[in-house]
């Protein structure tokens, strides 16, 4: 297990713009981490560098840059939105993006692309969620084999309708569907895993310990942030409720080979640019004593 870091580390800032990746790399590096997941995840939205056609050319660039640093990039993650709403307005942008993403994740040196399922609206439907999400996945899966690199799948959390006053339950927030939704889909494809967000799970009140055993060897990837298990912080560790020892001695038990890879965002997309790197510095450090919990 290495420690690793979303791009996102240094990535939203106080007047809404988004960092360049490539000074979030340098940055990201100064602070002590070695392994990289590249996050694609707003190319459409904030029209980041895969959005622009000379976005092979950047990706020649980013790979010069990782080189000269001596990093390596364990994972990756694609745009997301809702993949099976029908009336979702932007699909085929958004599905562009997702191709490049995985095309730069392979060029870049990422074995594995995240990739969210989707979820119907209010329709409790398993069989038709779980229909629509592998016929969503399967040309995903297959560009991903042409390429040689994995998609992993992420386990989502219920979301609050607050016009409506209620909890929607969406598919893919229960560990249970998820593996299963990868067992099926392991039936044809041999490129695909789960990547656990454990602030996903602390808003579903799940026991991770548990979860991570029932996953065993199919979890590929992880998200790691902590939160007060109401809204989705993305908080460094220790800062919300989850109790990560128990998490670290399971994540030794399946012996999990994968990143531990931060997706901390909100701990510096308030701070002003002179106290980014002493922000990741601590993670950095903070990082290296949960490693040791695994040991």
């Amino acid at each position: 297990m290495k420690l690793s870091t979303t791009t996102l580390f240094y990535g939203p800032r106080p007047d809404g713009s988004v960092a360049p990746m490539l000074e979030s790399i340098r940055r990201i590096h100064r602070a002590g981490f070695r392994d990289l997941d590249l996050n694609f995840a707003w190319t459409r939205r904030h029209k980041t560098e895969l959005f622009y056609q000379n976005w092979r050319e950047w990706i020649q660039e980013c790979r010069s840059l990782i080189g000269e640093l001596g990093m390596t990039v364990s994972q990756s993650h694609a745009p997301f939105y809702n993949v099976i709403d029908p009336d979702y307005p932007y699909r085929e942008e958004e599905e562009e993006m997702v191709r490049r993403s995985i095309i730069a994740s392979s060029e870049l040196g990422a074995g594995i692309v995240v990739i969210h399922g989707g979820s119907l609206p209010y329709c409790p439907d398993y069989r038709k969620n779980k229909r629509e999400n592998i016929e969503y996945l399967k040309p995903h899966l297959e560009l991903a084999a042409e390429y040689g690199v994995k998609i992993a799948i992420e386990n989502l959390f219920d979301i609050n309708d607050s016009e409506k006053r209620v909890r929607v339950p969406r598919y893919l927030a229960d560990p249970e569907d998820l593996i299963d939704l990868v067992d099926t889909l392991h039936q044809s494809y041999d490129n695909v895993g789960i990547v656990w967000d454990f602030g996903h799970a602390n808003l579903m009140h799940w026991n991770q310990p548990e979860c991570l055993e029932m996953m065993g060897d199919r979890l590929i990837a992880t998200h790691v942030q902590d939160n007060y298990g109401v809204i989705d912080d993305h908080l460094l560790p220790y800062l919300g409720t989850i109790e990560w020892e128990p998490i670290m001695k399971t994540l030794k038990k399946i012996n999990y080979q994968g990143a531990f890879a931060y997706e901390t965002h909100k701990m510096t997309d308030r701070l002003p640019d002179p106290m980014i790197d002493a922000m990741m510095r601590y993670a950095y450090e903070l990082g290296v004593y949960l490693l040791t919990l695994a040991n």
